[in-house]
């Protein structure tokens, strides 16, 4: 198979020209059988890869422009293809990121999608498989793109108003798993600013209103590469305990972590400088699973007071039959979804 040759025309066909590509729902469908070849055939991991990444490059260059009936099949194949076993690394969060690209383009569509959806050599539910499999390989979004991605997607999973039976049993680590990712995130740039010290002055010259911003940023850098470098040449046993901890974090912090992935090359939309900015899309989505549950505890408070003393005494009398009947179930039905959203904030922010 020759489609990782094939990948930069490919890829140039759908980001240069995309209305092109929609005009003729045949040129997708062409797209696709491609792909769906690659991924169900031994064409090898490389090519396996690649597909997947056009896949992904699709669904985030054409978010908002229709190809809604494309996301079935899209998820389908790449996620059929994860459940007949993956070796690498790469391949795996390649085709969860086609899922996870799925989940940014359109939520509701993704979840009915994987409802919906069985493997018949799976008894395990797809959706439960998904969140699983996509917790347990956090640490696999390596680079830029890989990384923002998946801070994207845990950000959209947390505040899915219909939650997946799977989400509650894994919800306690999305915080720590993005925070993870944000560190990692940390490094990358902070990595490339000072691998490629012509990027700064680059940006100096494109940007000159920002010039005042930008030596404090590589002050910052040097500032932590000279700490590194003196924790570096102390002998050993001078390190104490952070030398202790830093050992446990050799596997994560590898030169892998501090590159690009190959398929970062193959940019999309989320990859511009007007592009999502992963920390704003992560803090607004966590304000609003909290402010959500703060007006329901408003709401509830407020009408707990109401029912208890807002009501004159003979009017009230005269309900107190009907109050202990169909009001009640009301209210208890909206107590326990205040529970349920309740517990939800707790177990994402504790």
């Amino acid at each position: 198979m020759y489609f990782a040759d094939m990948m930069p025309l490919l890829h140039n066909y759908v980001t240069v020209d995309t209305d092109m590509l929609l005009s003729n729902p045949k040129h997708l469908e062409v797209i696709y059988n491609m792909c769906r070849k690659v991924l169900s055939s031994n064409a090898g991991e490389d090519a396996e890869c690649h597909a997947a990444k056009l896949l992904e490059v699709i669904i985030l260059q054409c978010r908002g422009r229709g190809i809604d009936q494309c996301i079935p099949l899209f998820v389908e194949v790449v996620l059929e293809r994860l459940m007949r076993g993956v070796k690498s690394n790469e391949l795996r969060t390649m085709c969860l990121q086609v899922a996870i690209a799925a989940l940014y383009y359109n939520p509701a569509l993704l979840v009915h999608t994987l409802d919906n959806m069985h493997f018949p050599h799976n008894p395990q539910p797809i959706t439960a498989h998904f969140i699983n499999q996509w917790m347990n390989d956090t640490e696999f979004f390596l680079g830029l793109h890989d990384r923002k991605m998946c801070i994207i997607g845990l950000s959209v999973l947390m505040e899915l108003p219909s939650r997946p039976a799977a989400l509650e049993g894994v919800a306690a680590q999305i915080i720590p798993s993005v925070l993870l990712l944000f560190l990692g995130l940390k490094h990358l740039y902070a990595s490339r600013l000072v691998n490629k010290p012509g990027l700064l002055a680059h940006t100096g010259a494109q940007d000159e209103d920002q010039n005042e911003e930008i030596p404090s940023d590589e002050d910052e850098v040097n500032k932590n590469c000279n700490t590194m470098q003196q924790q570096s040449s102390m002998p050993t046993g001078q390190g104490g305990e952070e030398e202790e901890e830093d050992e446990d974090e050799d596997d994560y912090w590898d030169e892998d972590g501090f590159e690009g992935t190959a398929l970062e090359e193959y940019s999309t939309p989320l990859d511009f400088d007007n592009g999502e900015d992963e920390y704003q899309f992560f803090t607004s989505a966590l304000l609003r699973v909290q402010n959500t549950t703060t007006r329901r505890n408003n709401s509830k408070r407020f009408t707990a007071s109401h029912s208890n003393g807002g009501a004159p005494p003979a009017r009230a009398s005269e309900r107190e039959e009907p109050d202990e009947d169909v009001p009640s179930v009301g209210r208890r039905r909206k107590e326990e979804e205040d529970e349920e959203e309740r517990s939800w904030s707790d177990l994402i922010c504790s």
